[in-house]
């Protein structure tokens, strides 16, 4: 006989007849839940061993709907309802039916703001500036239904307040809400407009970037998403900005960071007659860096370094993902993307040679784009094939362009991004060149030795907003 351990530590024995009712509960509405609450229901119980836990068992009747998901996309909403019901066991409590379920969720979140402010989680404006009971009043739980399982489980592991357990101690629509809440604090009306921040979220029309989820509403609220710095060729610089992107990556921040500006490997060091290591020393110092600070305490830090392939240790960094080599020259948690001309695509397509310097020796080629680029280059190739550059490669543009698209399709790295379409389209070109994209390239935004590029993220779901093929 196979007993379960309940909550309080008692045991009684299985019944799965009532395992069986939680599946049909979680199978209204689909097409032909009977089997589906067999096929669950049986994958589930060969799983099962003396003393299973009942969190243990929910989870084992998830993974049970989850395996099927393949052959059925609708188990994903018996994985998903099963799923909340575990949640709101956690968060409000035992129900015995839907309304209850909803009386619980209103009464409880005034003792869920109240509760956190106590705790030093949540900020005092939560309790203090809004109408508590309007806000529980709008909650409304049956948007749950509207998550797939993989939603779910990524915001129940990445984006809710945790307990002291690392357990999540929100369910959904408190955590819309206190999103909601956190950007509303300096509105005429904060209970308004967390209302208004509130339905759009939990309708799944828009979602707010990851450092507003996890950090909206708490007593240390760092909202913004994204960040763009470019390390400069000076050691109190490069120090200074492996201390930035640790704090960046403890407040959650994903970072974009260029190392083109970095000597070469060998470059001579006027400061103590010695040479340079080159980049990839100081790469591996924040590689480690963000592997060692988890981003918000939920995931581990984010990266992708950026670097012009005119870099003469650009070689160097193409291997810095692959898995085979000297750990010390890798970058195991980083990401990588390349800044590319069109002064380089072009010598690739006219089969020309590509040439290699040392920023220190071109340090200007890391600020011009276009013509201006193309311009300095050739004179640079110039310079170089008379004697009065110090060092430099010239390597075939194709044979180049070869080992980077078989560097991407090998380890998926380098991203590629392109110099002179994102600053010539640039609408604010007029602050200074942009050297690099963040950690997603998809933003580009100016950035110096002084002024680190800050972006705040949203995301709307089109889907939603369609209507009869048009957008409402």
């Amino acid at each position: 006989m196979i007993n379960i351990t309940k909550r309080d530590g008692t045991k009684e024995p299985f019944n799965a007849d009532r395992i069986n009712r939680s599946i049909e509960r979680a199978s209204i509405g689909l097409s032909d839940p009977i089997s589906k609450v067999t096929q669950v229901g049986t994958d589930t119980q060969v799983t099962l061993y003396d003393g299973i836990t009942t969190e243990e068992l929910d989870q084992a009747t998830i993974n049970a709907a989850v395996q099927n998901i393949k052959e059925d996309p609708e188990y994903d909403k018996i994985a998903t309802r099963i799923l909340l019901k575990t949640i709101y066991k956690r968060v409000v409590g035992d129900y015995e039916n839907p309304n209850e379920l909803i009386e619980l969720h209103r009464e409880s979140f005034s003792r869920y703001v109240k509760n956190g402010v106590i705790a030093g989680i949540l900020d005092v404006r939560m309790e203090k500036i809004f109408d508590l009971s309007r806000l529980a009043s709008t909650l409304d739980i049956n948007r749950d239904d509207l998550f797939v399982y993989a939603g779910l489980s990524s915001l129940l592991n990445r984006y809710t307040i945790k307990d002291k357990n690392q357990q999540p101690a929100e369910v959904p629509q408190y955590f819309f809400m206190r999103v909601a809440m956190g950007l509303s604090y300096n509105e005429k009306n904060p209970t308004e407009w967390a209302i208004r921040f509130y339905n759009k979220m939990s309708r799944q029309e828009y979602i707010a970037g990851g450092s507003t989820n996890i950090h909206a509403g708490t007593s240390r609220p760092a909202l913004s998403n994204c960040f763009l710095l470019e390390i400069h060729d000076d050691i109190n610089h490069i120090a200074k900005s492996v201390a930035d992107v640790m704090k960046l990556s403890k407040a959650s921040g994903g970072i974009g960071a260029s190392l083109t500006k970095l000597r070469a490997t060998g470059s001579p060091l006027s400061s103590n007659n010695t040479t340079s290591s080159g980049p990839t020393p100081f790469a591996k110092i924040i590689d480690t860096a963000i592997r060692a600070i988890q981003r918000g305490g939920k995931k581990k830090g984010a990266l992708c370094f950026y670097m012009e392939n005119w870099h003469i240790d650009f070689s160097e960094f193409l291997d810095w993902k692959h898995n085979a080599g000297d750990d010390y020259l890798r970058m195991r948690t980083a990401n990588t993307a390349v800044f590319l001309s069109d002064e380089f695509m072009k010598r690739v397509e006219g089969s020309a040679n590509w040439y290699m310097f040392d920023p220190k020796e071109t340090p200007d080629l890391n600020e011009l784009y276009g013509k201006a680029f193309s311009k300095r280059y050739a004179e640079y190739i110039d310079l170089a094939e008379t004697g009065k550059i110090r060092v430099f490669k010239k390597v075939p543009a194709r044979e180049q362009y070869r080992q980077i698209l078989v560097s991407l399709q090998t380890t998926s790295h380098p991203w590629l991004t392109w110099k002179d379409p994102i600053n010539l389209r640039a609408l604010n070109n007029n602050t200074g060149t942009i050297h690099m994209s963040n950690l997603c390239t998809e933003i580009c935004l100016p950035q110096d030795k002084d002024n680190i590029a800050v972006c705040n993220l949203a995301s709307i779901n089109l889907a939603v907003h369609l209507k009869k093929k048009q957008v409402d």
